[in-house]
């Protein structure tokens, strides 16, 4: 097994249980009001640190246990071009999730992500799109009182 896939393999477990440390972290800095039970808000992104912890101590032993090279990609090149789609629709909603609300950004990262993996049935993928977004959005918002961005969508929501 070549040397830099071993280190390789250990700096992604290391980076993931470093991006865990730092997720609890800042969980147990957050002030949660008191009228939440024993189970708050907390306990998702909690759990969310402990599987990234969990998933980098894996990737830790994998590498030294030299078993990189057991796992073949079924493909030698990165389409760039699919990444950059997938990539774009990420900054799209981070900067627009305000202005354009939650469900329209979504849809627009959504719709962004399935031209990436290679769909060219965009009407079909804004459909679901918006569905999928709606029904998150309303889950989050009206089933556990998490407020999520409405932006252009204010008064009709």
């Amino acid at each position: 097994m070549k040397q830099e896939s071993k280190l390789a393999g250990v700096v992604a477990g290391l980076l993931l249980g470093a991006l865990a440390v730092l997720i609890a972290w800042s969980t147990s800095q957050q002030k949660i009001a008191s009228n939440y039970a024993k189970v708050g808000p907390q306990v998702f992104t909690y759990f969310a640190a402990a599987a990234l912890a969990i998933v980098g101590i894996c990737f830790i032993v994998q590498s030294l246990r030299n078993s990189p090279d057991k796992v073949v990609g079924d493909t030698d090149e990165t389409d760039w071009k699919a990444l950059a789609f997938i990539l774009l629709g990420f900054v799209f909603e981070i900067v627009f999730i305000k202005i354009l609300g939650f469900i329209l950004a979504s849809t627009v990262l959504f719709t962004a992500v399935a031209f990436g993996f290679g769909s060219r049935k965009v009407v079909r993928d804004v459909i679901i799109a918006l569905i999928v977004s709606s029904l998150a959005y309303f889950t989050f918002t009206k089933l556990l009182n998490l407020q999520l961005p409405a932006g252009i969508l204010q008064g009709f929501i």
